[in-house]
């Protein structure tokens, strides 16, 4: 059985791994002002992107999701002829309709599939299973990843997956450390929102105070602040670092950097983590974060993910029970910052 994957580009993972496993994007559009930029997480038009953000901070850049009629097309012209079955793993809902376009969109293509695949005489049903990550960027990539892992190395069915996965996703911690508050507050300010406000922003700003914000279960809260992003990256590895000690469910820990990788790379903190992690069998990924993830935090920010343990059982049976879910850690002055994509 032919299995495709679809992710939609706020989903952070290295391009050679979605290339290896044939993940096909669905396009987050960025107008600006008459021009219109498709994200299809093409590292190098990103890159040109961060740095026409850096030198023009007020660039005013809205964002348009894959449409509901753009997704029909893209599975009756394409996917219900190259696969028999397809993963979507969506963006948490809570901060963007690309979830509900796509799940839209799915009931159409499920009545619709019949006939494009007989015409091309390719015969059996067609799956389609439409999931919400109830997270982003590197979290959406980490559980895209443990999703392919699934299917690929077990050959589990779409409803043994559809558990697992929504599983994991409550298991998934997320966070992000920006480099510039500005980005930030901007974004904030133009949908109308109020998550840091004009003092707290020049005050954070004033004393080079970077926060780390955690995303969980759909929601973001600000739990730790620093002052300077390297000394911020230094207490956001040892959360990580307390991750691993106390178990991971999957192997894997997804980072990205809003900016030219080698940056990232260079600083001390990142190469001692990733060679603390190596240690203790994990996988630490890097890609360069989406565009669509970049206009809302800003050039030079950095995201982390992981799946928090214990691992979910793959059952063998009707009826066994995945494991339950980890704890979040406790968090203080919690603050919502709601970016729409």
């Amino acid at each position: 059985m032919r299995t495709g994957f679809v992710i939609d580009s706020a989903c952070d993972l290295p391009q050679s791994y979605i290339q290896s496993h044939n993940i096909h994007i669905m396009p987050i559009s960025l107008h600006f002002g008459y021009d219109v930029f498709e994200d299809v997480r093409d590292p190098e038009a990103t890159q040109a992107f961060y740095r026409k953000y850096l030198a023009e901070k007020t660039l005013d850049v809205e964002t348009a999701p894959f449409s509901v009629e753009k997704i029909k097309a893209l599975f009756l012209d394409q996917l219900v002829l190259q696969y028999d079955r397809v993963l979507v793993i969506a963006i948490t809902q809570s901060r963007s309709p690309i979830f509900a376009n796509a799940t839209e969109a799915s009931y159409a293509v499920l009545k619709r599939y019949r006939e494009r695949r007989q015409k091309a005489g390719l015969p059996g049903s067609f799956y389609l299973t439409v999931l919400d990550s109830k997270t982003l960027f590197t979290g959406e990539g980490v559980l895209v990843h443990e999703a392919v892992r699934l299917i690929k190395e077990n050959n589990l069915s779409f409803g043994v997956v559809r558990g697992i996965t929504e599983q994991l996703s409550q298991q998934i911690y997320g966070y992000l450390v920006p480099d510039d508050l500005f980005y930030v507050r901007y974004r904030a300010s133009k949908k109308g929102e109020k998550s840091i406000g004009l003092i707290g922003y020049h005050f954070g700003s004033l004393l080079d105070i970077k926060p780390i914000i955690c995303f969980h279960q759909g929601e973001s809260q600000v739990i730790a602040k620093e002052r300077s992003f390297d000394r911020t990256l230094i207490k956001l590895f040892e959360i990580a670092r307390q991750a691993i000690r106390q178990g991971l469910s999957t192997q894997i820990i997804n980072t990205s950097y809003a900016g030219e990788l080698d940056v990232i790379r260079r600083k001390r903190a990142f190469a001692e983590f990733e060679q603390y992690a190596r240690a203790h069998g994990i996988e630490v990924l890097l890609s360069v974060m989406s565009t669509a993830g970049g206009i809302n935090v800003g050039p030079g920010s950095f995201a982390l993910s992981y799946i928090a343990g214990p691992p979910v059982a793959i059952p063998n049976a009707a009826g066994e029970e995945a494991a339950p879910n980890a704890n979040l850690t406790s968090v203080h002055d919690p603050i919502s910052d709601n970016w729409v994509i």
